[in-house]
Formats: structure tokens, C-alpha cells, sequence
């Protein structure tokens, strides 16, 4: 009852209608209602500026934030145009390599074709011989040919595309002021907002449920039920921040149409799914240069053996020589298949190389000293078996360069060489091609922001839904032609099926010439070995005065071919052959006076063998073991083992070949870590371990006593240098190491000099110890070793003496006398073997000769 008094008094105080209260207690109503109309003000203009405060703040985030997108935007789009030139750089780097090897090949191809053709001095190789080594030739022309051209339209291709793209599809987004100026906001833009959110009171409950407010909370973490009342989300949120998120996402950047084909878009990145797009352009002309670099040297390898069994065989008779040929090559192209085709099926292409030895035995049953009609026949089966097997070859060769239809094992597979499982390749090539094209996916845990913001713009989802593998392989072969291939593989096709056709055009042609010999027309031209008709001197009728027809540039009448063959009888029988003249008395006379000069030295074959045992004025040099060094392999040093019969010939720049003794096998190896320190001037090899030093002073270790799987690792030593290097100049003189004792020390003999000066090593660093005339006064010094104890110094000299020389005394004898044998060679290098025989190194002047490893 008292409240609602009260609750009247004051309703009537404040309407001042009907009040009977006191003057005073009015007045305290008055104040009342003026002190809460005060606070009702007070709260309003808190909240006014608590919620402007909060506006002011977001404001400036959202701008914040707007240039830390945009500028990750940048950034990554930096990175993407680094993609495109990375991928682009790897074709072109390619293609230059490719392009180096075709002219390599195109000038050795040369070099057999031209200065190397058969027949010019002596009778030419049999026709089905120059027929195999011929086609060879062509074909390999065809593919070195087609290797250039691919290349240069891959590389160039390659190059165009990537500055397209650079120039006009992968653009930094940067905004415009239009676009900066819809991010920035005015303070004075509070006025615009509503008054519910001017005057928002702070933790109460603002998402009141129905009428279209739920929604995503905007914070992505766990809330509890209780702060899920006061949490602002949804549609619940301020104003300014939808309109942010529309200036954020929309009209952000320009808007780039997509260079994509609808069917064949990815979950890629936008710049991946176009460039793998257009790769499709230059693709087959990439692989389809490595795959034209695999048929060209196989087939330069099969002309360059058949070119070799023509010149062996037939012009110089080497049989044997011309096997040890045949076997490297026989490797080499087994090699080539095995690193260039994957296995699978049977492996029909391992036969191309056997023809070589078909051709070999049929070249030795075409060369054999008497003429037997059996081993005539077996010599033409054997060429029919080479022809065959060179039309199998070929074939099995278009089967295997064909684009499959099924994607090999290694695509779809990330670290290695990828390409999508929709293209069309040739598997066989899979492992060999190394053909890299962008990925189809973004990888987890990497986000495209560029992809995000067209696609806010375009009103689509974040990433781009991608079609099945069928539409895509139909898409991104556009490229190809009507029949669903690709130019560069149709003149691969062409290519192999043309000499496909010429391997049976000669087998075909073989025939014919079997079938015609022994006929009155052996031969449908001029027979072997004679020109042309329209060329051949035996026409001409003959000169004035003279019964034989003119001969030119073939020794003339009295010389020539057709010497004595008339013109009545131009059969090639040698019955129709006559001697236009007889010895005349004097000549019999002067080849009587020859004989009679020659009788005492046939005396002095017969009582003793040989002219060299008889005559004590005759120098004998010493016997050469025959070493057979490795292939481009130039000794310059030699260094004995301390503990086995055997020696190592080393070379300036660190190949190595290890011979031993009896049985003289030979393991070549590669000295690790000393290149780049200059050439090697001297070597010791002792029961630690192989010492080197080179010209630059430098001194290694190669700890172990022999080399280990073709290679001695070596480790270069602390310390100070050797001072061999004068005026910063290589040095020029022989150097002699020795590690006995456990003391280092090395003999030096400068150039010019006539004195040898003595290190020893101390401390890591070189000392002089004294100076010794050289004992080598007659001939320049070429080379020293120490003995195994170290106590000695071997020297060799240039007219090949080897003299011993004491470190103690300086007392020196002659283990080898001066010798000027081995003709062509250069004495380069001595020491002793562990059972104390000498071995001596003589390198070749010439470049055709190998060097010679001498004992004694």
C-alpha cells in the first residue's frame, strides 16, 4: 500500500495534474526526474561512443586487412610467374641439350659419310654391305634432321607461350583507386548506421532467435552455451561488416577470364590448368626430340660398325681387329636400349643389335682367300638374317615410338617426371623422357588466394570442379590432328616406315643380284669396281698411232687396266689379257747386279735367324708389355707398389689405371677430390696409400692400398703448399714424393735447372733440406720416384737412361742405359716393382698410338 502511494505521488508530481502533495516533496520528484534523465543522457552518450569507438577501430582493420590480402595476393602471384618460367625453362634447357647432341652426331655422321667413304683407293665393299651401312646413314640423317627441327619448334614454342602468359594472364592483382577508395571508409559514415547499432548495449543477447537471424558464429573455435547468447554472428553482425565483406571479395581485382576449356578445368591453380593446356602444344615435339636422339644413335652406331667392317675386312684384312670393334658397339647399343626403353613384353628391340655379326661372319665368307660355293651360300644366308633382322628391328621400333593408349606406371606420381595420365605417350620411353607439366591438384596444406578472389567476383565456388578423365583427354588433344595424332609423331612414323620400305627394297634387291650371278649380266650396271659406262675409259677409242684405248688418270696405256683388252674382246677374262712387253737384257742384267748386293746379307739371315743378332752395332730396345689401356686414356705418371707386383699409370687430371703383374689386367679408376688443384705432377703409392702432389703445391692423401669400385677417394692434407709455383706461373719441371719412415719428403727439378732441391715436410708445413746436382747431365730430367725405403732416388731422363741415386751420399749408378727405340714415344716416367724390376713408361707422340709400359 505504500508503494503504490509513493508510485501515485509521483506520477502526479510529474504531470502536475491532480496533485495534493507538499511543496517539498514535488520538488524532490523534480530532481529526481531531472537526475534520471541525466543518467538516461549520460548512458546514451556512452554507449554512443563505446559502439563509435568499436566502428573506428574495425575501420581501420578493415583496411588492415584489405592490404594484407591484396599483398599476399601479389606475392603469390610472384611465385606463380616464377612457375611458369621455371617450367618453360626446363623445355628450352632441354631442347638446347638435345639440339648440342644432334650436332655431334651430325658432324661424326659427316665425317663417315664424306672423308670416310669406302672404296676410293682399293675395290669397294660387296653392295649388300654398302646397302646396310648406307641405310644406317640415312636414317640416321632423317632423325638428326628431325631432331633439330622438333627441338627448335618445341624450344621456340615453349618460349612464346611463357611470355604470353607472363604478358597477359598471370598479372600481379594490383588494385585500382576506384578499389582502394570503396576500402576506405570516413569516420563521418558512423551517421549511417542504425540506431541499434549506435546505441548496441555491450553483453546482452543480440541474436534473438527466428525471424531469419541464425547463423555461423565468427570466430571458428568451441563456444559454450552460455557465450553462444552473447556472441555476435550471423546475421546478428554490425552493418559495415557485411558491406566489408562485399568490398573485400567483390570488385577486389579485375576480373580474368579463364583461359581454360570448361572440360578440361581442375582443382589446380588457374595458371597450371592453362599452361598444361597449352603444353599440349609443344609436348609431342619434346618427347618425340628425345625419342629421335634414341633412333639416330643407334642407327649412327650400326652405320659407324658396318662402315669399320668394310675398311677392316675388306680393305685391310683385319678380321680379328674388326671383332674387337664389333663387341664394343654390340654393347654400347644394348646399353642404349636398356637405359632408353622400360621393360615390358618381349623385348623384340634386343635383336636390332645382332645384326652386326651377321654382317661381320658374311663379310669374312666374302673375303675368304679361295673361292667355295659353300661358303658363298652360307655368307648369303647370313646377309638375308642381317636384312631380316633390320626390318624386325624397325618394326618393333614403330610399335615401341607409338603414343600409347594406356598411361604408363610413372605418371601421376609427384618427385619424379610427371605428365597427366590423359596424354597420349609413348610408354616405352617413360623412364627416359624426364617431361615435367604442371600438377593437376593444389597440394594439402596450400591456399590460392587469387582462385579465392575470382571466385568470390564470379560468384562461383572456391575451386573449380573438374570433368571425367574422358572429356579431359578429348579436350587437351586438341592439338592433335584429324587422326588423333600428333605432327611430330606422324614424321617419326613416317620416317621409320620409309626405311622400313628400304630394308626390303634391299632384301628384294639382294635377290636379284643373287639370281643373276654367273649369268651373261652379272651385274644390272658396270661391273663392280669399274665406272660408269658413261665414264668408263675402255670406250674411248684409242689415240692416234696406239691399238690400246686411252686410259685417264689410271696410268695410261702402258700401266692401266685396260691394258692389253682390245676393243674386240672387252670380256674381264684374264685369258684375253697379253704382256705388251719382255724383259730386255738390260733390265735382266740390272736385276742380277741387285740379287748379287743382297747375297751377303741373305748369308747373314741364314747362319744366324735374324740381321739384329748378327750385327753388335744394332741397339736392342726393350721388349713392351702389351697393357691394354682404357678407352681415351693418357698416361703421364707411373708409381710402383711397395707391396704388390704392381703399378699405377695416372694421368694429369685424375683418371688412373691399375696394372698388375703377371697376368698384366688392367682396372681403371678415378682419383676423388683433386680436381680443381691442378694437374697431378707426381705420385708415391706405399702401404698407407696412394700421396699426390699437384701443380698448384697442393698434397693429398688416397687412403687404401688399391682403389675400390673404379674410384680412390683422396683428401687434400692441411697445411702449407709445396713452393713449386714460381710468379704465380703452372709449374714446369718433375716432382718425386716419398712417405717412408714416416717422414714426408719430395725431390723437385725445376725446368732449366742442373740442380735437384730437397723438402721434407715438418709441421704441416715444407722445409728446404739441401740441394743435389742432378746426376742426369747428358739429357733433361722427365721424371723421379723414391724407392720404397726412401733411401734412393730414381730419375729418369729423356734418351730413356733410369740412374739410381743415394740420399745419403749422393752416389748414383745407371740402371738403364740410354735407349733410342720405341719410335713415336716420349720416355715419361720409371720406378721399381716390389720384386725390384724396373717398369718404364713411354707415352706416345702421336695421336693414333696408345703409350707403352716397358720392363726393364
Amino acid at each position: 500500500g505504500r508503494t503504490g502511494s509513493w508510485l501515485k505521488l509521483f506520477s502526479s508530481g510529474c504531470t502536475g495534474e491532480g496533485s495534493d502533495a507538499p511543496p517539498h516533496i514535488v520538488g524532490a520528484m523534480a530532481e529526481v526526474a531531472a537526475a534520471a534523465a541525466a543518467a538516461t543522457a549520460g548512458v546514451g552518450m556512452g554507449l554512443f561512443s563505446y559502439n563509435r569507438g568499436n566502428y573506428e577501430f574495425d575501420q581501420k582493420m578493415h583496411y588492415t586487412r584489405f592490404q594484407a590480402g591484396l599483398n599476399m595476393a601479389i606475392a603469390q602471384t610472384g611465385i606463380y610467374k616464377q612457375d611458369i618460367a621455371q617450367l618453360t625453362a626446363l623445355t628450352v634447357t632441354r631442347q638446347d641439350c638435345f639440339h648440342g647432341i644432334a650436332a655431334m652426331g651430325l658432324t661424326i655422321l659427316t665425317a663417315i659419310y664424306c672423308p670416310g667413304k669406302l672404296g676410293f683407293h682399293v675395290p669397294p665393299p660387296p653392295g649388300w654391305l654398302m646397302g646396310l651401312e648406307f641405310v644406317n646413314i640415312a636414317g640416321c640423317y632423317l632423325f638428326l634432321g628431325l631432331t633439330l627441327w622438333y627441338c627448335m619448334h618445341a624450344a621456340m614454342r615453349a618460349d612464346t607461350a611463357a611470355t604470353h602468359m607472363l604478358t597477359r594472364f598471370v598479372r600481379l592483382p594490383i588494385p585500382s583507386q576506384g578499389m582502394l577508395d570503396k576500402a576506405r571508409k570516413f569516420l563521418s559514415s558512423y551517421e549511417e548506421q542504425q540506431l541499434s547499432e549506435v546505441l548496441r548495449v555491450p553483453f546482452t543477447r543480440h541474436q534473438a532467435p527466428g525471424r531469419n537471424r541464425a547463423g555461423d558464429f565468427n570466430e571458428a573455435m568451441d563456444i559454450d552455451d552460455d557465450a553462444k547468447g552473447r556472441s555476435r554472428h550471423g546475421y546478428d553482425v554490425p552493418a559495415w561488416y557485411r558491406k566489408e565483406k562485399a568490398v573485400d571479395n567483390v570488385s577486389t581485382i579485375d576480373s580474368i577470364e579463364s583461359m581454360m576449356p570448361l572440360a578440361a578445368r581442375g582443382s589446380a591453380p588457374e595458371h597450371f590448368e592453362a599452361y598444361r593446356e597449352i603444353q599440349m602444344e609443344w609436348m609431342p615435339y619434346d618427347v618425340y626430340a628425345r625419342v629421335c636422339i634414341f633412333l639416330a644413335f643407334m642407327h649412327l652406331t650400326h652405320c659407324w660398325a658396318y662402315h669399320q667392317i668394310g675398311h677392316l675386312i675388306q680393305e685391310v684384312r683385319a678380321p680379328f681387329a674388326c671383332s674387337i670393334v664389333m663387341l664394343p658397339m654390340f654393347v654400347l647399343q644394348q646399353v642404349i636400349l636398356t637405359l632408353d626403353i622400360a621393360p615390358g613384353g618381349v623385348p623384340i628391340q634386343r635383336l636390332g643389335p645382332c645384326s652386326l655379326w651377321f654382317a661381320y661372319f658374311a663379310a669374312i665368307c666374302e673375303s675368304v682367300r679361295w673361292y667355295n660355293p659353300q661358303v658363298q651360300a652360307v655368307g648369303f644366308v647370313l646377309v638375308y638374317c642381317a636384312y631380316a633382322i633390320h626390318i624386325i628391328y624397325t618394326l618393333q621400333l614403330l610399335r615401341l615410338c607409338a603414343p600409347s593408349k594406356e598411361a604408363p606406371s610413372a605418371v601421376d606420381c609427384a618427385g619424379a617426371a610427371w605428365w597427366p595420365g590423359e596424354w597420349r605417350l609413348p610408354s616405352a620411353f617413360s623412364h627416359a623422357l624426364w617431361f615435367l607439366a604442371p600438377p593437376k591438384e593444389l597440394e594439402p596444406g596450400l591456399e590460392d588466394i587469387c582462385a579465392e578472389l575470382r571466385a568470390e567476383q564470379r560468384g562461383g565456388p572456391t575451386v573449380a570442379g573438374g570433368s571425367t578423365e574422358s572429356d579431359k583427354r578429348q579436350d587437351v588433344h586438341r592439338a592433335l590432328g584429324k587422326q588423333g595424332e600428333s605432327p611430330a609423331w606422324f614424321g617419326v612414323k613416317v620416317g621409320l616406315s620409309s626405311l622400313l620400305i628400304a630394308w626390303m627394297f634391299l632384301t628384294f634387291g639382294f635377290t636379284i643380284e643373287i639370281m643373276n650371278q654367273g649369268t651373261a649380266h652379272p651385274s644390272l650396271l658396270s661391273a663392280p669396281g669399274m665406272p660408269n659406262n658413261a665414264r668408263d675409259p675402255r670406250y674411248r677409242p684409242a689415240r692416234p698411232g696406239n691399238a690400246e684405248p686411252t686410259e685417264v688418270g689410271t696410268g695410261g696405256v702402258a700401266a692401266g687396266p685396260a691394258k692389253g683388252v682390245h676393243m674386240g674382246k672387252l670380256h674381264r677374262r684374264l685369258s684375253g689379257v697379253e704382256f705388251a712387253t719382255t724383259p730386255t737384257t738390260e733390265m735382266r742384267r740390272d736385276i742380277a747386279n741387285k740379287l748379287r748386293e743382297f747375297m751377303p746379307q741373305l748369308q747373314e739371315v741364314a747362319r744366324f735367324g735374324t740381321l739384329e743378332s748378327a750385327s753388335a752395332t744394332l741397339s736392342m730396345a726393350p721388349a713392351a708389355t702389351e697393357v691394354q689401356w682404357p678407352a681415351m686414356f693418357e698416361p703421364q705418371l707411373l708409381s710402383c707398389s711397395a707391396h704388390a707386383e704392381s703399378a699405377v699409370a695416372l694421368s694429369r687430371h685424375g683418371r688412373g689405371a691399375l696394372v698388375s703383374f703377371p697376368a698384366v689386367d688392367v682396372e681403371p679408376f678415378v682419383l676423388q677430390g683433386v680436381a680443381g688443384h691442378g694437374a697431378i705432377v707426381a705420385a708415391s703409392w706405399d702401404t698407407q696409400g696412394l700421396m699426390i702432389v699437384t701443380s698448384m703445391g697442393n698434397l693429398f692423401e688416397c687412403a687404401g692400398a688399391a682403389p675400390k669400385a673404379g674410384r680412390w677417394a683422396c683428401k687434400l692434407l692441411a697445411g702449407a703448399k709445396l713452393p713449386i709455383e714460381v710468379a704465380g706461373q703452372p709449374f714446369k719441371g718433375s716432382v718425386a714424393v716419398s712417405r717412408a719412415a714416416g717422414e714426408v719428403q719430395a725431390a723437385v727439378f725445376f725446368k732449366g735447372e742442373e740442380t735437384l732441391t730437397i723438402f721434407s715436410r715438418s709441421d704441416s708445413s715444407w722445409l728446404p733440406r739441401g740441394e743435389v746436382r742432378t746426376p742426369v747431365a747428358k739429357a733433361a730430367t722427365v721424371a723421379a720416384a723414391f724407392s720404397a725405403s726412401g733411401s734412393s732416388l730414381l730419375v729418369a731422363s729423356a734418351d730413356g737412361s733410369v740412374i739410381e741415386m743415394q740420399m745419403a751420399d749422393g752416389q748414383h749408378s745407371e740402371l738403364a742405359s740410354a735407349n733410342a727405340g720405341h719410335k713415336g714415344h716420349a720416355w715419361a716416367g720409371a720406378c721399381r716393382l716390389a720384386s725390384g724390376a724396373l717398369a718404364r713408361l713411354a707415352v706416345s707422340l702421336e695421336a693414333e698410338a696408345a703409350a707403352k709400359f716397358i720392363l726393364g
